[in-house]
């Protein structure tokens, strides 16, 4: 077994890194992990150098697709169009069964078959690149061009320049063709010498994420968990945004400011969810929060059940690009032996 290494830029060894790249957002973080997006060639070597399992920290997700395809193929590592169709097999195949109908599936208008036993697809990938998409024989779901068209789209900031550690791919005039039952062929994807630098993901903490919940239901209920949030406003002003969430009324298109919500003419829905949620630097202060949802019991308004609360470290994140020479790339092979576990790092 082959662990990829030198993702990590959280020690102190690396802290020049990551101020050069963050400049003033480096100044005051509380670092909690630092990761490179690696990609395919250190996983190309491994298996070169007769690896069977090959373990990677933070890499890039079309890279698990491209290293193997690299290895195999014996490509140049500056085969642009090549690498740009491995790349985009990856991205196929990268969200699992999201390509075979997973989160395609909308009933009575995108209708997946077989959902509950769903296939996971499949990436037949020839010498040049091109792939095939498909999946095993007998199993649910389906791959069609509409499935493989709403995958390829996914999180593509820029069609023409689809930015990885490997290469940038250029999907502007790729074709995609039904060549068999659940067989979509992807063609036509073109590459791009790829970035100088590595995605590096910062994480930091950031104080404490307090959440509280209690349900309304019966008649007038959208109308008291409106009221409740009202009370929970003024009782938590001036600790900073309270989040405010009428599940079941308005919650996923609601802001933090709660203004969308308080512009929302009051509805009569019957079942409601008060969900509010606060971040603050201090712990003390996040845990008000906790103790004024679970004061509405008996604090009204009136019929409220269910209380739950949560309070945790929250962290964040800031991303920067690191020259890639800086990143510490590296290799240690891992044997089992009767012992336990030994390795050695290159």
């Amino acid at each position: 077994m082959v662990i990829v290494v030198g993702d990590d830029l959280s020690g102190w060894a690396q802290r020049p890194v990551l101020e050069a790249a963050l400049g003033g957002h480096m100044k005051g973080l509380d670092i909690v992990s630092a990761n490179a997006y690696v990609g395919a060639e250190p996983i190309a070597d491994a298996l070169l150098a007769g690896a069977e399992i090959v373990v990677c920290g933070r890499v890039a997700d079309p890279s698990l697709t491209v290293g193997p395809a690299l290895a195999h193929f014996g490509w140049a590592r500056d085969d642009w169009d090549r690498l740009a169709r491995a790349t985009m097999a990856g991205h196929l195949l990268e969200c699992g069964a999201q390509v075979s109908g997973g989160y395609y599936a909308d009933p009575g208008f995108k209708d997946v078959p077989g959902l509950a036993t769903l296939g996971y697809p499949i990436a037949e990938i020839d010498a040049d690149g091109h792939c095939t998409i498909t999946k095993p024989p007998g199993t649910g779901g389906r791959i069609d061009v509409h499935t493989v068209k709403e995958q390829l789209l996914y999180e593509v900031h820029d069609p023409a320049a689809y930015l990885t550690p490997d290469v940038v791919a250029d999907i502007g005039a790729a074709m995609v063709e039904v060549v068999g039952t659940d067989r979509v062929r992807l063609s036509g994807v073109r590459g791009h010498p790829r970035p100088a630098g590595l995605k590096v993901n910062v994480c930091h903490e950031t104080g404490w994420l307090a959440e509280g919940e209690i349900s309304y239901a019966g008649a007038r209920a959208e109308a008291r968990a409106r009221l409740a949030a009202d009370v929970l406003r003024e009782r938590l002003a001036g600790l900073g945004r309270l989040r405010v969430d009428l599940i079941g009324a308005h919650s996923l298109f609601a802001d933090d400011a709660g203004e969308w919500l308080a512009a929302r003419p009051p509805g009569e829905a019957h079942d409601v969810r008060l969900r509010v949620a606060l971040n603050h630097t201090e712990r003390g202060a996040a845990e008000r929060l906790a103790r004024e949802v679970t004061a509405l019991y008996t604090c009204g308004p009136a019929g409220g059940g269910g209380v739950r609360t949560n309070l945790r470290p929250r962290l964040d994140i800031v991303s920067c690009s690191v020259p890639r020479e800086q990143v510490p790339i590296g290799h240690r092979f891992v044997a089992a032996d009767d012992a336990g576990v030994s390795g050695a790092a290159r």
